[in-house]
């Protein structure tokens, strides 16, 4: 009986003990603001007990035990850790994530926190790319990422070139894949900067290979605001400013012209030194121009469905008169909660914009024109390059009135954008979901442009007569263009995490992508349309002779399988493998599935046991990756017919209709394909107040497109595209960012980030390589040339080592032959930067604020083509007529006035080097009562390039283009602007 009760007691006392030692708590998990963070994962360290916070933020966990330590997590946010005491309840407030390491990157097809990488990602948030004001966000993240170069134009509603990590093919398609929330794009163009959250660069093979084909050139990745639960929230963004020309080129005033004149043309007599006119051509195109831009952003949601809504219009009136570009752009982001497994979201936005472009031609015009001629005669018509006067016949230059094209240059640009994501996600099981999603883009582009042929011919030159018009030539033209086009990309995959013995961790990822894009295009001429812009319509206007021209694109369709498997030891030791496969309806037979491939190694160093405890090291990772990738942006491969070959044939030697084949299409002719090696290392110190990043790449494009000439006995004439050049990018990125606290009321963060690159056409593996020459500056001379040893876009031109007794050039003779000629050319280097870096500081104090960014390069050259472009009697910069050559004061450098052609030379050619500020922010938070209607409201003033330092006596060292033929070149380029606005943030 004693034994008996002795075990009775046991029992119940063990159960009494286990009853004691475990219990149930609840929390609410919220921000700093007190608003509830539903979705945030709360789970014990090292058990498999864990809840998800629900649309109030509460989360309970069962069977705990006081000691035990719970973990919270919600994305932007930092973790934290909690201990169980004898509590029950456990409120807990999250701070927004401040660490670079800790934020959680878009990956493609996924997610994934940045101190779990093993490639290169470079993010930019929403802070940031709002605190410079742009047309479009990839104009405000100039300098804020390693490795990515952007080069922007001032003109109204352009698009910035793009490069990340060098420019690596010479032919194919150069800019990088966007993608705005699922849908692959061309541009971002069309998205307001207010409503993105941020924007992830993949740089390297390891993060790029999951987009294959597509990856070569870099991808950018857009994520656009989400609701949040809540009350409804108002916030309102309005700014107005004024724009001007950054940099103006000073132009030789009427005495000195009129002196240079007449010592090139050694008649001291042909124009007097004290002229009628003095025009200021450049300020006669040229206004003030203005910028205006609104946004209204609403955000709601209860249990099951939260959602964003935004409007905004933005209105810039160009410094080039008359050219002017607005846009409307609408968005609506919702998220539905079906279930508790299953959720559903949609993203639609739209974007109208409305344009009047101008020729940039206007700029080299006015750079040209001589200061004596007036805008208009008295008379009234518009004076030209016949003189000073309406009697005067006799020419002196052929160039053009800058204000007369313009105001003759009539056209019209309308576009829309439409773009939706829809995606579906299933919890299939804790460890498995499942993602759907269909994003569809279609654009509407019309294009009117009419001609007054008649007024242009009377206006030419003043000596002529509507009798000398032609009866036969229409008076006015009218040419309305409109092109269409959609793509649609279809992607369904499943995604798996599992972790085994809570050391092994794995994450794959397992899908397949459909896309396809095509469109067309129409384009009508209608003669004789009335001159009034209210009857411009193809309606109007002769009804004979008709000329319209249609075409449609080619359908391109893309089929794709990916892979991608992301494991780590004890989040230790990493590892990425990524496979893509391929196929695209571009390519003939054999040659339309590619594979691409990449793996990653990561070890994060500050995990093992002798760092844990340092006081120093915060963070440490060490990285490399491998892969490749494609570039399916080639020239298409379709062979052309050309017809109207008509041949005499038989005895009567009748007339037959003939065609021929005139090109040859390689059959091996595929995607371009890269492979890049890439090592990393990623720090943290100081409690991650110093963080940064330090990057080595070596890039490859084996496959480049490049042209050939094939011998006459192929039957060919021209050129030939096929894959015969390796085209190698090499550098080194640097990124540095130090913040911290001084006291409760003052923070501050000093950041920085600076780019080295290499760019070599590295070899030619066709012997037919047809060397490529490129940037015609218009008057028979040419700039640039692709060869093999050189970087991609290198200057060819005659070097010049002085002035001789003449003043005339004297050219290097490089082969001694006694004639200057293209074999006495030498390379002198790229347009592209061999260095670029962006410097940010910002800083608050209480309710202030302030925001400093900056952006440089160095180490490459521009070519001055609006000086160098001369037929006789241009107007020249007064530096040049001050630092003329003449027999009084004769000069080793500088060349005696002239009329002649100047050869293509290193004369021409400048440094590129410079340094501006982006942008300065000044901002006051006005503080507002807790139940006061107006939650916040922020008033700030902004100063976007109000300086740069720069060699280039031009407009701006900042020239986009084609990187083969007039990017790097000043010659019909839109200056650099300058703009002060004064913005107001309202929340409500």
């Amino acid at each position: 009986m004693k034994v008996k009760l002795f075990c009775i007691v046991a029992i119940l006392f063990t159960s009494l003990s286990f009853a004691q030692g475990t219990k149930t708590i609840s929390g609410t998990v919220v921000d700093p603001n007190n608003v509830p963070l539903p979705g945030a994962e709360v789970k014990i360290v090292g058990k498999e007990i864990y809840d998800v916070t629900d649309f109030d933020g509460n989360f309970t966990l069962e069977n705990v035990e006081t000691g035990d330590v719970f973990r919270i997590t919600f994305l932007g946010f930092k973790a934290k850790e909690v201990t169980i005491t004898e509590s029950n309840d456990y409120p807990v407030t999250l701070e927004e994530s401040a660490s670079e390491l800790e934020q959680v990157v878009v990956v493609g097809y996924g997610t994934q926190r940045k101190q779990d990488l093993t490639g290169s990602i470079s993010r930019i948030d929403a802070e940031a790319i709002t605190q410079q004001p742009a047309t479009t966000a990839t104009q405000s993240i100039q300098g804020k990422a390693a490795g990515v170069q952007i080069t922007p134009s001032g003109a109204p509603g352009s698009s910035p070139d793009v490069f990340i990590r060098g420019l690596g093919t010479a032919f194919g398609g150069q800019d990088p894949l966007y993608v705005v929330d699922g849908i692959l794009t061309d541009n971002i163009d069309n998205i307001n900067p207010n409503d993105i959250t941020n924007i992830d660069i993949l740089k390297d093979a390891s993060s790029l290979a999951i987009y294959g084909n597509r990856g070569a050139n870099g991808v950018i990745i857009v994520s656009t605001k989400k609701g949040k639960a809540g009350a409804l929230t108002i916030d309102i963004d309005g700014y107005y400013g004024f724009k001007s020309e950054l940099e103006k080129v000073d132009m030789a005033d009427s005495r000195s012209f009129a002196i240079y004149s007449n010592e090139a043309l050694g008649n001291p007599d042909r124009f007097d030194s004290n002229q009628e006119y003095n025009t200021d051509w450049f300020d006669e195109i040229t206004r003030t121009g203005s910028v205006r831009n609104i946004n209204m952003a609403l955000s709601a949601g209860g249990e099951d469905v939260r959602t964003f809504f935004s409007a905004g219009f933005y209105e810039e009136e160009g410094i080039l008169k008359d050219n002017d570009f607005n846009r409307l752009t609408l968005r609506s982001n919702t998220d539905f909660d079906i279930s508790d497994k299953i959720t559903f979201s949609q993203q639609v936005s739209a974007a109208l914009s409305n344009e009047s472009p101008k020729g940039f031609g206007v700029f080299n015009t006015a750079y040209k024109q001589a200061p004596i001629v007036p805008v208009r005669y008295l008379t009234g018509p518009y004076a030209g390059q016949y003189g000073v006067s309406a009697d005067e016949v006799g020419s002196y230059n052929n160039v053009g009135n800058p204000v007369r094209d313009l105001n003759y240059d009539n056209q019209k640009e309308k576009n829309l954008r439409l773009q939706g994501t829809f995606t579906f996600d299933y919890e299939i099981a804790d460890w498995i979901s499942f993602t759907s999603r269909f994003g569809i883009e279609t654009e509407y582009f019309r294009r009117r442009r009419f001609t007054n042929n008649l007024e242009l011919f009377l206006t030419g030159d003043p000596t002529r007569t509507r009798d000398q018009y032609s009866s036969e030539a229409p008076k006015t033209s009218l040419v309305v263009r409109k092109e269409d086009s959609y793509k649609w990309v279809y992607d369904n995959f499943v995604t798996l995490n599992q972790t085994l013995n809570e050391l092994h961790n794995f994450k794959l990822t397992l899908g397949t992508t459909v896309e396809e894009r095509g469109g067309d295009f129409l384009e009508g001429t209608r003669r004789n349309v009335p001159v009034g812009s209210d009857y411009w319509s193809l309606n109007n206007g002769d009804a004979e002779p008709q000329e319209v021209e249609n075409l449609k694109d080619n359908t391109v369709r893309l089929r794709s399988y990916f892979a991608r498997m992301n494991y780590d030891y004890d989040g230790k030791y990493l590892f990425t493998g990524t496979y893509r496969r391929d196929g695209s309806s571009q390519f003939q037979e054999g040659k339309k599935y590619g594979d691409f491939f990449s793996f990653g190694l990561g070890w994060v160093i500050s995990e093992e046991a002798f760092l844990q405890d340092s006081d120093v090291i915060s963070f440490l990772k060490l990285r490399g990756s491998y892969g490749e990738l494609g570039n399916q942006n080639v020239p298409l491969n379709i062979l052309t017919f050309s017809t109207d070959l008509n041949y005499p044939f038989g005895p009567g030697q009748s007339i037959n209709e003939g065609g021929t084949i005139n090109e040859l299409i390689d059959p091996e002719l595929s995607w371009e394909t890269t492979e890049e090696y890439d090592i990393g290392l990623e720090f943290g110190f100081l409690d991650n107040k110093l963080s940064g990043e330090i990057d080595y790449y070596n890039r490859l494009n084996r496959d480049a497109i490049l042209p050939v000439e094939l011998p006459d006995a192929f039957g060919f004439s021209g050129t030939t595209l096929t894959p015969a050049g390796q085209v190698r990018n090499e550098g080194l990125e640097i990124s540095l960012n130090w913040s911290d606290d001084i006291g409760e009321d003052f923070s501050y963060q000093v950041g920085g980030n600076i780019t080295f690159n290499r760019n070599e056409l590295e070899k030619v593996t066709n012997p037919f390589f047809a060397e490529n020459l490129g940037g015609s500056i218009g008057n028979g001379q040419i700039t640039k040339k692709v060869v093999e040893g050189e970087p991609l876009g290198s200057f060819w031109l005659l070097d010049v080592t002085g002035v001789d007794e003449n003043g005339e050039f004297i050219y290097d003779d490089v082969n001694d032959d006694g004639n200057i000629d293209d074999d006495d050319k030498k390379f002198f280097g790229s347009y592209a930067p061999k260095n670029f870096y962006g410097i940010n500081l910002s800083a608050k104090y209480l309710n202030w604020d302030f925001n400093l960014d900056a952006y440089g390069n160095y180490g490459n050259v521009v070519y001055n083509g609006k000086k160098a472009q001369r037929f006789g009697g241009e107007n020249i910069e007064q530096a040049v007529f001050d630092n003329r050559w003449t027999a009084q004061n004769p000069s080793n450098t500088e060349p005696a006035p002239s009329n002649d052609v100047p050869l293509s030379s290193s004369y021409f050619l400048e440094s590129g080097d410079f340094f501006r500020i982006n942008n300065i922010t000044v901002g006051y938070t006005i503080p507002f009562a807790e139940d006061s209607f107006i939650k916040d409201a922020r008033i700030y003033a902004t100063a976007q390039n109000p300086f740069i330092s720069q060699d280039f006596s031009g407009f701006t060292p900042e020239l986009p283009g084609n990187p083969l033929e007039l990017a790097g070149v000043e010659l019909n380029a839109y200056p650099a602007v300058q703009s002060y606005l004064i913005g107001l943030n309202i929340g409500l």
